[in-house]
């Protein structure tokens, strides 16, 4: 981490020290998907080694989820308050403390000293903490090569290994891209969640979820900002109506968006200067260039090869309980949870995937060795995943954000459903109590002949909440009739239910 020093490698929990080289579980990992799994599994009872190469927290809290919120968040309560008169006069030409943005974002990621996420989680668990690379060396075997060194220790697990090992960042084959300093002219998601600084002219690669939220904060911060996307729209994975409504909200801050662009090349000028050249011959010059162009499954030089799999930045496919096919016939004992298995890439989501696979260790124990002293939570039994690939919740916290549950028009007609869609645009009540002249969008795709709510797009100002009680409607595969006996309270944003119900003849 060239732009701040920070050290992704702190010392302690040398492999070296373990007492012990077998465990019931080992997981490779440390972020908040491996967490759950190591303390579901070692308060049943079982032993469970916890090998972590970089911070213990993983990249969701130090570089991903938490520090990029606590960035957006100042951002978000700032102008939702400035669209309320009466607040909007008390604040009146003052701007945001940016100082205070960074302290308190800096605060809630300790510094990025994992000490005190081990001692909240790890230590609670009663889990054993190793720091190293760890590596699949063969059936239930793995070793672990700390940072720095050459030696490498072997582990074995009596039950079962556990990968949590994430994603990483990806890096395109742009001529010129090599010649720019990382962490200084080039940062990734690591250095825009971390700086403390304001770049001169930002030049955003990708606008996806991470693009989008970027080009938020930098603009409210005055960097001057331009946003690149590949695509006709920004958001690609999103409705376009609400994609639009985002990148309107950008532009009118101050970004500049390039839409259906490409880069053909990178120029280092000097060291606080680059431009980067568009395929229709435009040259933009800027200051940093921040490359968030997609990522992929850590699988790289994980020791795969050793029990016949593939890796290098390949998903690992796993069953409904999150097991990884190894050999035909024998008893699961590999198990992949997280962006690892490329299931919707979500820290929600790999943590709900790590309940599932700990549920189905869990109950293999208690079913192949009843006499084994373990304590199985109440909810043991769930231990298959549902098809969660089109129902996956998910927030975008621009501004305003984007709550999205199931398909989109697209990908319900790219899926062969019969659907129709109802539209709002949020002129309901609460949400004039809400705000004033906030941009605000909903929409509900409805399955024809069976009248079930299959997918659903919110935009609004503060609007993450949306999205999960949409999520229960969607999985438990609830009818328009059903929902009608759904109340929401008046006045809350939460009638634009009644609105869309309306809308759709209900």
């Amino acid at each position: 981490m060239a732009t701040r020093g920070i050290n992704v490698h702190p010392t302690g929990y040398h492999p070296s020290a373990l007492t012990k080289t077998a465990f019931d579980i080992i997981i490779l990992g440390g972020g908040p998907v491996a967490n759950l799994a190591e303390d579901r599994l070692a308060k049943a009872g079982l032993s469970v080694l916890v090998v972590q190469h970089e911070l213990y927290g993983g990249e969701c809290h130090f570089f991903g989820c938490v520090p990029s919120k606590a960035l957006l968040r100042p951002i978000e309560a700032f102008e939702a308050a400035k669209a309320i008169d009466g607040a909007r006069e008390a604040i009146g030409n003052t701007k945001i403390d940016v100082a205070a943005v960074f302290k308190r974002r800096d605060k809630i990621v300790d510094l990025w000293d994992d000490s005190n996420w081990v001692s909240i989680s790890n230590a609670p668990s009663g889990a054993t903490l190793t720091r190293g690379f760890g590596r699949i060396a063969g059936t239930k075997t793995v070793s672990i090569q700390p940072h720095g060194e050459t030696q490498r220790y072997g582990v074995t697990a009596n039950i079962a290994v556990v990968v949590a090992t994430g994603s990483t960042h990806f890096v395109p084959p742009i001529p010129g891209i090599e010649s720019l300093d990382e962490g200084t002219q080039l940062w990734n998601n690591r250095d825009a969640v971390s700086a403390n600084t304001i770049p001169e002219h930002l030049i955003i690669l990708g606008a996806g979820a991470v693009g989008s939220e970027m080009a938020t904060f930098y603009s409210a911060i005055d960097s001057r900002v331009t946003l690149i996307s590949s695509t006709s729209e920004i958001l690609p994975r999103c409705e376009p109506e609400a994609a639009k409504i985002v990148r309107k909200a950008l532009e009118a801050s101050g970004v500049s968006v390039k839409l259906s662009s490409h880069v053909t090349k990178i120029e280092n000028q000097s060291a606080s200067s680059l431009s980067v050249v568009l395929s229709n011959g435009e040259v933009i010059s800027g200051s940093v260039l921040l490359n968030v162009t997609g990522r992929r499954p850590r699988t790289f030089d994980l020791g795969l090869e050793s029990i016949g799999l593939a890796g290098e930045g390949q998903p690992l496919e796993t069953d409904e309980s999150f097991a990884v096919p190894v050999s035909q016939g024998a008893e699961p004992w590999l198990y992949a949870v997280g962006d690892v298995n490329g299931l919707g890439p979500t820290t929600h989501m790999g943590r709900y995937q790590a309940r599932i696979a700990s549920n189905a260790i869990l109950s293999s124990v208690a079913e192949h060795q009843p006499s084994g002293k373990i304590t199985t939570p109440i909810g043991v039994s769930v231990t298959k995943a549902k098809d969660t690939r089109n129902t996956f919740p998910q927030v975008i916290f621009t501004e305003p954000n984007i709550s999205a549950v199931g398909y989109t028009l697209a990908l319900a007609q790219s899926a062969g459903l019969k659907v129709r869609v109802v539209d709002s645009d949020f002129s309901i009540p609460g949400a004039w109590l809400y705000g004033d002249r906030q941009p605000r969008w909903a929409r509900w795709i409805i399955e024809e002949g069976t009248e079930k709510l299959v997918g659903a797009t919110f935009v609004a100002v503060e609007g993450s909440e949306f999205a999960n009680a949409t999520q229960v409607a969607i999985l438990q595969g609830m009818t328009l009739g059903e929902m009608v006996h759904v109340v929401p309270p008046f006045p809350s944003r939460g009638e634009i239910w009644t609105y869309l119900l309306e809308a759709a003849g209900y």
